[in-house]
């Protein structure tokens, strides 16, 4: 059952202090991340190379990690007859009739800014961050969803802000009743972390952040891991990996629920626009359900789509051997 009380169960404050970024490591030393926001014991991270990692203690702005193995992600296809996406046991149509998938968006630290474009890093009042909503929601609504922007301003960036962006998410799900609800963010760390290039433009990678403190969580991480196996195969380099860290950033409220983090403030605008852009087809390959009027969901790669193909034929080959071998036995015992 999903909390629509108007109280949230952060208790933290959630980011480092301007300037101030920490800096995640294995036990060997190697960098695996670095964020803006507050890492704690306990906190894990699954890198973009779909690695899981644990901390196991925090050192200064240095968290130690361990490497916990490779995470199992969903697997995905585009099957290009039914123009659907395919994961393991169901299917998200791409086109669903009249009815519109909805996308509630929102931003509960209203002041982040991109310091390249905007001048500095934080702004009284809306943000860079809003040019950056403004970029997705249009996406969205030319890939044919029903998106449901709100602006309301949530500053000061401080501990209280995800109590009041809390009202907002709260309203957004009993007015709208949507089918994910999307609140956008930037980090605050260097720009190499986010900067990316996908196929010759240059853009921000996409950061997605689970609250562990929300009860529902594994509801939450499976909905965003979905997400980045989709990001993996349509646009591979735009995902820098899911952060699992000590609050529940409201996501209580909805298991669709996600915050992502869309560069940094030392990334240009103009690149997490376009970073957030690529972002909005996944939405659509994995929510589905916007409407026939929209653009076609992008298909995987040529080289993932084949790779699933072969896949599927292996799967057929060996079930037909094992048939095979099944009636071979079988006929020999009745001799």
């Amino acid at each position: 059952m999903w909390n629509l009380l108007g109280v949230s169960v952060s208790t933290a404050n959630e980011e480092m202090p301007s300037g101030q970024y920490f800096t995640m490591v294995d036990e060997n030393n190697n960098i695996i991340h670095q964020t803006g926001m507050i890492v704690s014991v306990g906190d894990e991270y699954i890198s973009a190379d779909n690695a899981r990692y644990k901390v196991l203690e925090i050192k200064g702005d240095i968290a130690i990690c361990n490497y916990q193995g490779e995470e199992r992600m969903p697997v995905v296809g585009y099957d290009t007859k039914t123009q659907a996406w395919v994961f393991k046991g169901q299917e998200v149509p791409v086109l669903a009739g009249d009815k519109k998938t909805t996308i509630a968006v929102y931003h509960t630290h209203s002041d982040e800014s991109y310091v390249p474009s905007d001048g500095k890093e934080s702004i009284e009042g809306n943000g860079g961050i809003y040019d950056v909503g403004q970029a997705f929601v249009d996406e969205l609504k030319k890939l044919g969803f029903d998106v449901q922007y709100n602006k309301n301003n949530h500053n000061p960036h401080d501990i209280n802000a995800y109590s009041r962006s809390r009202k907002t998410a709260v309203s957004l799900m009993k007015k709208e009743n949507p089918d994910v609800i999307v609140d956008v963010h930037r980090d605050a760390v260097p720009p190499g972390v986010y900067q990316a290039e996908i196929e010759g433009q240059e853009v921000t990678k996409i950061k997605l952040v689970i609250g562990k403190q929300n009860p529902n969580m594994k509801t939450n991480l499976e909905f965003a891991k979905k997400i980045k196996a989709v990001m993996d195969k349509q646009n591979p380099g735009l995902s820098n990996g899911i952060f699992i860290g000590k609050s529940d950033f409201n996501q209580d409220l909805s298991p669709r629920a996600i915050l992502i983090e869309v560069g940094a403030h030392t990334n240009s605008k103009t690149a997490a626009s376009e970073g957030v852009k690529l972002f909005a087809s996944t939405m659509q390959a994995v929510a589905g359900g916007a409407d026939n009027q929209g653009a076609a969901a992008k298909p995987l790669n040529q080289d993932n789509q084949g790779s699933f193909t072969t896949i599927l034929i292996l799967l057929v080959v060996v079930a037909a051997a094992g048939g095979g071998f099944y009636l071979l036995n079988k006929g020999s015992s009745s001799k």
